[in-house]
């Protein structure tokens, strides 16, 4: 028996075993990162897909009403929502009527029968509207502000939620109002919104800064 023999084959063999278990560990390596490629992208699509759905879910018709009110108010002045969002009770033009109307019967059916004209402008607008009023600006920019946070964090897929809210970045009455509502209520409030609209067409968010 050749002991030398033995010797060089075990170490031969060993040599073999060892390179396939590298070429194992490398295969289920790239195997499991593939997975977990695949796994991540599936989620943030999920991810982006539940974003969408909270925005839907909350959206109202007198949440239409606030919007096309504000578009409205801000085509004749700019700083009727900025009154609004002050508690103040500005002094509307006649043109807004039909718009405040809307907003306010949602919550206030007794109150709309206040509401009238005199000389071009609204006349029985009271504090209370203006609250209401306010309340559903408010809740839409938190709703909106929920829901691009999933994008400026990246935690979800940000082409898909780019895509769906494109609405935002454009130069029609979709945008208009929301522009005007980030400025009248600060945009360091909704840092989400503000990053979302001042991104342009960047497919990437920018990572937040908490500094």
């Amino acid at each position: 028996m050749e002991f030398g023999n033995i010797s060089e084959i075990i170490t031969a063999v060993s040599g073999v075993v060892m390179a396939l278990s590298v070429v194992i560990a490398a295969t289920q390596l790239r195997m499991s990162r593939e997975n977990w490629v695949t796994e991540n992208k599936r989620l943030k699509k999920q991810a982006a897909i539940d974003a969408a759905k909270i925005y839907i879910d909350n959206k109202r018709p007198e949440t239409d009403l606030m919007l096309q009110f504000v578009n409205n108010a801000c085509h004749i002045n700019s700083r009727i929502v900025q009154d609004i969002e002050k508690f103040y009770v500005p002094q509307l033009p006649v043109a807004l009527l039909d718009d405040v109307r809307g907003c306010v019967e949602f919550y206030d059916r007794e109150g709309v029968g206040d509401l009238g004209e005199l000389d071009g402008f609204i006349t029985g607008l009271n504090p209370k509207h203006i609250i209401q009023l306010r309340w559903l600006m408010i809740d839409y920019l938190n709703t909106l502000e929920t829901v691009l946070v999933y994008w400026w964090q990246g935690t979800a897929n940000e082409a898909l939620l780019e895509h769906e809210f494109s609405f935002l970045r454009s130069e029609s009455d979709s945008a208009r109002p929301v522009r005007h509502l980030v400025e009248a209520f600060g945009a360091n409030n909704f840092p989400a919104i503000n990053a979302f609209l001042n991104a342009g067409n960047e497919r990437k968010a920018p990572e937040p800064d908490f500094h």
